[in-house]
C-alpha cells in the first residue's frame, strides 16, 4: 500500500510539470509574423479584435503556483474537490476539503479552496473566515500569501466591498479575482 503513495506524488508532480511546460510553450509561440497574411490564408476568416472582457482576461497574470499538500491523501482529496468545483458542485467540494483539512490542518492551500467552495455556495461569512485562516497559515510563503489574499478579495467582492477587493488586487498584482 505504501508503494502507491510515491506514484501518486510523482503523478501530481508530473502533471504540474506538464502544465508549466504547456504554459511556457504557449507563451513562447505568440510571436512570429503578426499581421502578415499568406496568400493561401486570404480566403480564411480573420480573427476579430478581442472584446473588452477578453482583453482583461488576457492581461491577467496567472494565479500563483502553490506546491501540493504533503500528504498524498490530502492531494487526492484536493484534486477531487477541484473537479467538483469545476463541475459546479460546491457541496461535494466542501465535504472533500473538510476531510483534507483534518489530514493537514496547517495547509493554507486547502483553506483557500475551502473558502472558494463556500463562496461558490453563497456563504460569504464562512468563506471570509476560511480566507483569513489561509492568510494566517501562509506564513512567509509568497505564493500562498498571494493566493490567500486574492481569495479574500473574491470574498470582499461577493460581499459588495469592491474598493477593499480592488485594493487587495492592486497590492498583489492582479486586476481581478
Amino acid at each position: 500500500m505504501t508503494a502507491r503513495y510515491p506514484s501518486i506524488h510523482m503523478l501530481f508532480t508530473g502533471a504540474i510539470f506538464v502544465l508549466l511546460v504547456a504554459l511556457v510553450s504557449g507563451c513562447a509561440s505568440t510571436g512570429g509574423n503578426v499581421g502578415v497574411v499568406d496568400s493561401k490564408d486570404r480566403d480564411k476568416p480573420q480573427a476579430t479584435k478581442p472584446t473588452r472582457v477578453e482583453k482583461s482576461k488576457a492581461e491577467k497574470p496567472p494565479a500563483p503556483v502553490i506546491a501540493p499538500p504533503r500528504s498524498s491523501a490530502a492531494q487526492t482529496l484536493l484534486a477531487r474537490a477541484n473537479t467538483a468545483l469545476r463541475d459546479e458542485e460546491p457541496g461535494t467540494a466542501i465535504v472533500l476539503l473538510e476531510r483534507a483539512v483534518r489530514i493537514e490542518p496547517r495547509e493554507a492551500q486547502l483553506w483557500i479552496r475551502l473558502s472558494k467552495a463556500h463562496l461558490d455556495q453563497g456563504d460569504t461569512q464562512i468563506a471570509f473566515q476560511h480566507a483569513r485562516k489561509a492568510i494566517a497559515l501562509a506564513g512567509s510563503e509568497r505564493n500562498k500569501q498571494t493566493a490567500a489574499w486574492l481569495q479574500l478579495a473574491n470574498v470582499y467582492e461577493a460581499q459588495g466591498r469592491n474598493s477593499d477587493a480592488q485594493n487587495i488586487r492592486q497590492r498583489y498584482g492582479r486586476g481581478s479575482g
